[in-house]
């Protein structure tokens, strides 16, 4: 099983989880589940809320169990039940319903057998997506982070060795043998410093200063290569689902895929929620709004007009008449990429052919926008 498809485990996710009611609802069952457990380890409650606290316990645990059942039969409707029995989803949906009752049968004791479920947590993943983008970067950066790994386990077993040799007479208690000392130096290299073990000796201490700022620059470079994957993933992610809006625009599609990655480039990406207006009419505009997900309604006579994705708006700002002439308004959550007009200008200088799609566009919509003019001049 690979490590990208370990992560990505919402697979087969059911159909009503795509309302937000449904998610809400599975993780007040699994938060109440872990509570229960969390409680029933302790004597006093266990005495005094035990069956109620084994209760809940079991209703959550049937309630996994129909989920499984209903992944396997959603899965086995479209023809891919062979792919959920060979994913990791299914290994997920068996660690949470399998464990206790076999630990259970066992004999081993309720609250033994109970602490079993908080593998319900790996839950979480499931419905997760940024644990396929996780998968991905720890794919992508294997070799960096095997490096610092490597470096890592350098120090630590030089260090302990030499800690042992220097500290084994003085601190017999802590390095008198290299496991005690190779404790010492998971200690001091993670910076947890526990001070259980002291080094007595001068040359003690420089090396363990030594260990210590090694840890420091080992998780510095793991968090860094971490940071700028997941960085440099992002940026993939949102360039390719840019890309694909942009070049659905019949605004650019006689475009080359130069001048279409040019603008991709500059285009940035914010996330509106529902009923946020964004653009007022009679303000002045410098920049035009593709939609990459969600919708806008665009109110304008005789109607207002609604614009889903792949569509834009707000283009005549781009094109000589920068006065906003309608109000667009978000209809549900709504991703938007957005243009600056000192970009678009850039674009318009390297780009011949889109400075001619602009000319011939911006003539058309700029006479429609003074015939809407003068008919709303003439009605008052």
């Amino acid at each position: 099983m690979s490590t990208g498809a370990f992560f990505g485990l919402a697979q087969f996710d059911l159909p009503f989880r795509r309302f937000a009611g449904w998610q809400l609802g599975r993780y007040l069952i699994l938060a109440a589940g872990l509570l229960a457990m969390t409680l029933f380890t302790v004597p006093d409650l266990r005495v005094a809320a035990g069956l109620w606290l084994q209760i809940i316990l079991w209703l959550c645990l049937a309630y996994f169990a129909f989920e499984t059942v209903t992944h396997a039969a959603n899965a086995a409707r479209k023809n891919a039940l062979s792919g959920y029995l060979l994913s990791s989803s299914v290994v997920v949906d068996l660690l949470g319903i399998l464990p206790v009752p076999i630990a259970l049968a066992a004999g081993a004791a309720p609250q033994s057998a109970w602490l079993f479920a908080s593998l319900w947590v790996i839950k979480l993943a499931q419905n997760s997506p940024g644990f396929a983008q996780l998968g991905r970067v720890f794919v992508l950066e294997a070799k960096p982070l095997a490096s610092v790994l490597v470096l890592f386990l350098i120090v630590l077993f030089l260090a302990s060795a030499l800690m042992h040799v220097v500290e084994r007479e003085g601190e017999p208690a802590g390095f008198g043998t290299l496991p005690q000392s190779l404790w010492w130096a998971v200690v001091t290299l993670t910076t947890t410093g526990y001070g259980d073990v002291v080094p007595q000796t001068i040359v003690g201490h420089l090396i363990g200063a030594f260990v210590m700022i090694c840890g420091i620059a080992t998780f510095g470079l793991w968090t860094g290569i971490l940071a700028t994957g997941f960085a440099a993933e992002s940026r993939r992610r949102n360039f390719i689902q840019t890309w694909d809006v942009v070049s659905k625009v019949p605004f650019f599609q006689t475009l080359d895929p130069s001048a279409i990655t040019d603008i991709t480039h500059m285009l940035r990406r914010v996330e509106m929620p529902a009923r946020v207006a964004v653009v007022r009419r009679g303000k002045v505009g410098d920049c035009m709004y593709f939609i990459a997900d969600g919708e806008v309604e665009v109110d304008v006579a005789p109607s207002p007009v609604r614009l889903g994705s792949g569509t834009f708006f707000g283009e005549l700002a781009l094109l000589g008449d920068s006065i906003r002439t309608a109000n667009v308004t978000t209809i549900r959550q709504t991703t938007l990429l957005i243009l600056d007009l000192a970009d678009f200008r850039k674009m318009m200088a390297s780009h011949t052919e889109l400075a001619r799609v602009i000319e011939a566009e911006g003539k058309r919509r700029l006479g429609n926008n003074q015939q809407i003019r003068e008919f709303e001049g003439t009605r008052s």
